[in-house]
């Protein structure tokens, strides 16, 4: 088992063992967020990009996120501006 870290998200790419669940033992498989963050799915990369070993999972693990970046939020000039304090926080403006 490997863990990649690719276009920022944490993945896990192993080599299946038991029966149970998404692809046939000995297929290279890889573990990573959904788009809500909350869960995780399981992709067969021997099936999707025909790797035979890690290595060769890891690399089009990389490659996938190199063709298909996800887009990065924009950054907002000046960050957060407001004059007053959240409710039930402790800090005032200061008058």
């Amino acid at each position: 088992m490997a863990r990649v870290t690719a276009d920022g998200e944490k993945h896990r790419v192993y080599k299946k063992t038991n029966k149970i669940g998404k692809g046939k033992p000995g297929d290279i498989m890889v573990n990573h967020p959904t788009k809500d963050k909350g869960k995780w799915d399981t992709i067969n990369l021997t099936k999707k990009a025909g790797a035979k070993t890690i290595k060769q999972g890891i690399a089009a693990t990389k490659k996938w996120h190199r063709e298909n970046p996800y887009p990065k939020p924009k950054k907002r000039l000046g960050g957060h501006v407001s004059g007053f304090a959240k409710p039930g926080s402790k800090k005032s403006k200061g008058y």
